[in-house]
């Protein structure tokens, strides 16, 4: 059961980073819930959509996931510097609180999940609870870099937009150079 905890730590990591640097913006307080929620179902769902697919998955979708995830967080990261650094008054806090990004950018750090669900199946813990366990950990890693974040948040300059964007974008780059 170590294993399946220490897996959930790894497969949580990107999520927990990804998440620090959104806690930072200008994010209304139900949105930030909506955010909670939509890391806490991609990350349990797409560790028990791993399970169901199985190992074929691995095969078809891991080169995939590992690129997927990296480019929407640039293209956030990117976007958000945009729109910080023209000091757009409405336009990031328009960006941050869309449905789209409040979705998009937790479907696409989930992918990993999917094939840790379809990794698990090859270990001797019990599967299911295993992908669970697996969700669990890396959506509780995202809730509290988010809400972590988002309380330092109140001690940092008002413009802390500016070093979440440039954070978001040296994520990606990292995680592309490191697959």
């Amino acid at each position: 059961m170590l294993e399946v905890i220490l897996f959930g730590i790894v497969a949580g990591l990107d999520n927990l980073q990804a998440s620090t640097s959104l806690g930072l913006l200008p994010m209304q307080r139900r949105r930030m819930h909506m955010l909670a929620i939509a890391f806490c179902a991609c990350e349990l769902g797409a560790a028990i959509l791993g399970l169901l697919l199985g190992r074929g998955l691995i095969s078809m979708l891991g080169p995939l996931a590992s690129h997927i995830a990296p480019f929407a967080m640039l293209a956030c990261g990117v976007i958000i510097l945009w729109l910080a650094y023209r000091s757009e008054a409405k336009g990031l806090p328009q960006f941050v609180n869309h449905p789209g990004f409040l979705l998009g950018l937790p479907l696409a750090l989930s992918l990993d999940n999917v094939v840790a669900g379809a990794g698990v199946s090859f270990s001797s813990a019990p599967v299911m609870t295993s992908a669970i366990i697996i969700g669990v950990i890396s959506a509780g890693m995202a809730c509290f870099g988010l809400y972590f974040a988002n309380w330092i948040r109140n001690f940092l300059p008002k413009r802390v937009e500016l070093l979440a964007g440039a954070y978001m974008c040296f994520l990606a780059v990292r995680m592309m150079y490191n697959d």
